[in-house]
């Protein structure tokens, strides 16, 4: 893996950390290459949890604009190939079947937003910041943006913010509902750590099926999502944290979940 994305395995918790701090881990194909190939690592069965993080005082500028500015030099267009790979690599986390915790320190703009909202959850500190500033550059909105934050906040509110580039607070962004959890800047660490813990010693596979559901209730109909509810409900209760789930809650005990 390349030195723009460092991954490591903490027990049952991968660690992926967005690692170009002095360039506000701004987007290049080194640093998209660098998440899609954490995020291949994190398939590894022992793994029942991903952090997403970043170092620095930048969760994600978005795209690097020197980047950008060099295709300009060169007579050039933004290469297809790199948002392709971004968006590849979108997929992965989505269909990655296990839970992945956003811990956003600062400022998530452009492609570090929709970075963020892939995430099945997030928990921000009070100093971070979230906008979709691709209008600023004159560019339209990539990274899974036009996806997700219309789901998040409705039409007319992802057109607002995509033509008016209003930037939010950790706060304004959990009422919108982008974010899950705000705390300290200095809570950070020691509450992803403590999040993280938790989804890690759930039901993993369970956890699987639900990002399938999760992700088939955009694109179903009332019919097609409770027939996939049935099958998923049903594969579920054949798994051995099901039993132990069962016997826990009769036994008056916390259930050891083997992520099976």
């Amino acid at each position: 893996m390349n030195e723009a994305v460092l991954y490591e395995a903490k027990g049952a918790i991968a660690h992926v950390t967005l690692n170009r701090p002095e360039q506000m881990n701004a987007m290049n194909i080194e640093l998209i290459d660098g998440l899609a190939d954490a995020m291949e690592k994190a398939r590894a069965p022992e793994i029942r949890a991903v952090v997403l993080k970043a170092n620095g005082r930048c969760f994600c500028a978005g795209g690097d604009i020197r980047a950008f500015n060099r295709f300009l030099d060169e007579g050039k267009s933004i290469p297809a190939a790199m948002p392709d790979r971004l968006h590849e690599m979108v997929e992965t986390m989505r269909n990655l079947e296990k839970p992945i915790l956003a811990s956003v320190q600062g400022p998530a703009a452009g492609a570090g937003a929709p970075l963020a909202l892939a995430c099945d959850l997030v928990v921000a500190a009070e100093e971070a910041i979230f906008n979709f500033a691709y209008a600023r550059i004159g560019l339209t909105p990539d990274g899974s943006s036009t996806y997700f934050l219309p789901r998040h906040v409705g039409m007319k509110k992802a057109t607002e913010i995509f033509m008016m580039l209003p930037t939010y607070t950790a706060k304004e962004a959990m009422e919108l509902g982008l974010v899950n959890w705000v705390v300290p800047g200095a809570e950070l660490a020691s509450k992803t750590e403590a999040f993280a813990r938790q989804l890690s010693e759930g039901p993993t596979a369970a956890f699987g099926r639900l990002k399938k559901l999760m992700n088939a209730t955009y694109e179903n109909t009332l019919h097609d999502q409770l027939a996939f509810e049935t099958k998923l409900i049903c594969d579920s209760s054949r798994t051995a944290d099901f039993r132990e789930g069962i016997k826990a809650f009769l036994g008056k005990r916390t259930p050891q979940f083997k992520g099976v």
